[in-house]
């Protein structure tokens, strides 16, 4: 018996909640950064478990649904790695939670250039975000196009700002210790649009 369509579409639901919880993990860092608030930081982090326990909640359902095809095989390995990229791209953001703390603790300011190439960024990265989610729901062709051609926009961007930011560096006008944290945060945001592009390559591809 083929897998049921409407525990598919459960499933679908659930991925496309887990990209939802991963914007609002994204949108607290954003604030935490721009508002120095530590307490974001930790509503980060919380939902962030939560994203981590539902990729292993999705996981344990997709495993023991009886697959009685290749097709039933090959639909529940695609959703497999769409769960995984999704919760991949939360383990970055855990990272940037970490590098956003020790600017809060060490009280570290970026320039005003610097705020905005971030802030900026962290805006297209929710955008990509809230289109993923979309698109596991309707399987919009339009809405992946619409990732996709973000991840080359963002992938450029973030070649600039960091080619901009190590000539700053070399000329002395920023600190080894501010650049260390800004290139970071600058390079986790193409991570986490790299993997959401990843996954929604696997997904449309079933």
């Amino acid at each position: 018996m083929p897998i049921i369509n409407d525990d598919v579409k459960a499933i679908r639901e659930r991925i496309s909640s887990m990209c939802s919880n991963a914007e609002s993990v994204l949108n607290l860092c954003m604030s935490g950064f721009l508002k120095y608030k530590a307490e974001m930081l930790d509503d980060a982090q919380r939902i962030s478990k939560s994203v981590h326990d539902e990729e292993n909640e999705i996981l344990g359902v997709l495993s023991s649904m009886k697959k009685s095809d290749e097709a039933d095989k090959a639909l529940i390995k695609s959703l497999s790695v769409v769960t995984g990229h999704i919760e991949l791209s939360t383990d970055i953001m855990d990272n940037m939670i970490r590098h956003i703390r020790v600017i809060l603790n060490e009280k570290i300011l970026f320039s005003d250039k610097a705020v905005k190439e971030v802030t900026h960024l962290f805006k297209e990265t929710l955008d990509v975000l809230k289109t993923a989610r979309d698109a596991i729901v309707t399987k919009n062709e339009v809405l992946r196009k619409h990732i996709l051609d973000k991840y080359e926009s963002v992938s450029k961007l973030v070649s600039e700002y960091s080619e901009e930011h190590e000539e700053r560096l070399v000329m002395g006008i920023c600190t080894p210790r501010n650049a260390s944290l800004y290139l970071n945060i600058v390079d986790s945001q193409l991570k986490v649009v790299m993997h959401i592009k990843q996954a929604i390559e696997r997904y449309f591809s079933q």
